[in-house]
Formats: structure tokens, sequence, C-alpha cells
């Protein structure tokens, strides 16, 4: 008996699995639907029939952590069980196609052509094969193969849209953990010697004012910097994810750069108000109470939105051009003209928007 989903329901909490699993479930009653039917399955058929579901097996496998079978840690910081998922029953779809009928190859193309045109270049000759599937009418095993290779071309790209999606992900995650852990260490060494690094100012020679209170330099002074410069990062993250488009992406980019900016406004407050003290910014003079240290520490943690909006605009770049990592392909929209002019002036592609987000 098979493994199913039922099996481990805790597994297939993920949406990316459900994902797969239904996907999987809709393609196993196709083949039990061709095997029950008056004809039945050639000899041929019957060999594609068994690849396929050993396909959809390693496909569900990887869905219930049974096979890969990474560490936790390294399975989400590398996607290999997502990545097997998908591979696998990409790979099922584009042998399917070899068990269509007639009338299911032509259902099937326009789609696997608007896969096609939203994950290559317009000018990539694998695109324009694609095209011609739309164009010409080949005769049955020719246009057979040339949809098996749109089919397999499609999710290819798809596949390494994601992989680009998870490295830049990465990259993030990995800024911010680096990040975080020099702050905490910076931060404990301050509070055991204030005095080396304070965060007090004397704006009339006499009076001494400290982000925690009058002077002198004590061990809350650091604290209440990162705190506040936290909080800065905070509102930039929440100002940032307002306008990130959503994904079905098995990665959570926007997540991860919101824990970017959390650190790096308590950095941007730290060196902002060190800048200040020793007059390294031309227009600044010492601060003039504790007030405004603290609204100063607030809004250079705010400020470092200036920075990361550079990130910003290339994760909304990134997630714009990913489709999505089901069956189904976004839909773009064509011109009306001839086919066969977008060999010579291929027309722009507009995918269209996929909603949704899944955690990995």
């Amino acid at each position: 008996m098979s493994i199913t989903s039922q099996d481990h329901p805790r597994a297939c909490r993920r949406v990316w699995a459900q994902d797969v699993n239904v996907a999987v479930d809709v393609i196993e009653t196709r083949l039990d639907s061709m095997e029950a039917s008056p004809d039945g399955l050639t000899p041929a058929q019957q060999a594609v029939d068994d690849g396929i579901r050993r396909r959809l097996a390693a496909a569900r496998s990887a869905t219930l952590r049974q096979d890969p079978v990474p560490g936790a840690l390294s399975n989400w910081w590398r996607g290999t069980l997502v990545d097997a998922a998908y591979q696998n029953l990409h790979a099922a779809e584009a042998m399917l196609v070899g068990l269509y009928s007639p009338d299911e190859v032509e259902a099937e193309i326009p789609e696997a052509v608007a896969r096609v045109e939203c994950g290559l270049d317009r000018d990539d000759p694998r695109r324009i094969a694609a095209l011609r599937l739309l164009e010409v009418r080949d005769p049955d095993p020719v246009r057979r193969a040339r949809l098996a290779k749109a089919v397999e071309v499609g999710f290819g790209a798809a596949d390494a849209e994601y992989a680009r999606l998870r490295n830049f992900r990465n990259t993030v995650l990995g800024g911010a953990v680096t990040m975080s852990a020099l702050l905490v260490l910076f931060t404990v060494y301050v509070m055991r010697n204030p005095g080396d690094v304070p965060f007090c100012f004397t704006p009339d020679g006499t009076r001494e004012f400290c982000a925690s209170g009058p002077g002198p330099a004590s061990a809350h002074d650091v604290l209440t910097v990162v705190l506040l410069g936290s909080l800065g990062g905070l509102l930039a993250a929440i100002l940032a994810i307002r306008n990130m488009r959503g994904t079905a992406s098995p990665y959570n980019v926007p997540q991860a750069l919101a824990l970017l900016k959390l650190p790096l406004g308590a950095v941007s407050a730290i060196g902002a108000l060190i800048a200040i003290r020793g007059g390294f910014i031309p227009g600044f003079s010492d601060l003039d109470s504790q007030e405004q240290i603290l609204a100063y520490a607030f809004g250079f943690g705010l400020a470092q939105q200036l920075l990361t909006g550079l990130v910003d605009r290339q994760a909304r770049s990134i997630l714009t051009t990913a489709p999505g990592k089901a069956s189904g392909a976004s839909r773009p929209e064509r011109s009306a003209g001839r086919l066969g002019d977008a060999r010579q002036e291929p027309v722009d592609v507009i995918p269209a928007r996929v909603g949704g987000e899944s955690g990995a």
C-alpha cells in the first residue's frame, strides 16, 4: 500500500506540500482513468505509466520528509525537499504528455506555451519553438514531442527562478544573522564598559545628557539606543512590506527583509549618534536633551530604509518575475497579431499576478 499524505498530517501542513500532494492525486487519478479505459494502455504506454508513478511517489515522499532526508536546518536553507518534490512532479507532468489523447494534447498546448513565455527571454529559441505549437499543426508524434519539451522547459525555467529567489532570501538572512550577532557582542561589551562608547552629550559643557537619563554614562544607554533603533527598523519593515506583492513561493522573502531591517535599524542608530558626538556629520551639534537623543535614535533607525530600499526594489523585481511553483502557469497578455510575427518582433509578456504566500 502506498503512503499518502493522510499518514503524516503534520508533515503536510506546509502549503507547498499540500500543493504538491493535490497535484499528485490529480495525476494519479488521470492515470487510473487511462488504465481503466476500454482500450487500456499499450506496453510502451504502460512503461511510461510506471515511470510517472515512480516520479509521483518520489514527489510525495519529499512532501512527507522521507526522501531525501537532510537535517532540518539544511533542508530549510537549501530547499532540498521543496526542489525534490517539484522536480519530480514536473518530470511526471512532462512524461504524462506521452499518454495524452490528441484532444488532450491540444488542450494542454496553451498552458504550456504560456508557462514558457513567462519564464524565458523574448529572444530565447526555446520560446520561439514553443510558439510554433500555436502556429503550425505538425503530425501528432512531432507535435506531442514538442509539447513534452515545452512542458519540460517551462517548468525548468520556473524552478530556476525559484532557485534564484531562494539564494536571494539566504543572502538577506545571512546578512541579518551576521549583523545581529555582531550587534549582540557590541551591546554586551558596551553594557560592561559604558565609558568606552558613551551615548552622552554635553551641549553647554557642564551638564551631561545620556540616552537613559542624566550622566554619567551607564549600561542602559546602549540598550536604550539599540531598542529604539530596532523599533525604527520595525516601522521601516512594515512600510516596506506594505508595498511588497504576494507570491506563491515557498520562500518568504518579505519576512527575510523584515528580519534584516531590525538589526540594521539598531546599527544605524548607534552609528549616527557616534558620528554626531564626534562631529563627523556637518550641521549636527551636540544634542541638548535626553528626549533629542531618543528621537534621533528612533529617527536614524527608520532612516536605514534609505539603504535597504535598494534591497527592497531588488526583491520586488525577483518576486515579479517568479512564477507559481504549482503546475499552473500565469497567463501573459498577447497581441492580436499573427504568432509568426513573434519571431521577428517578439511582444512583451506581462505576467498575471500570483497571489498568496506559503512558508517553507
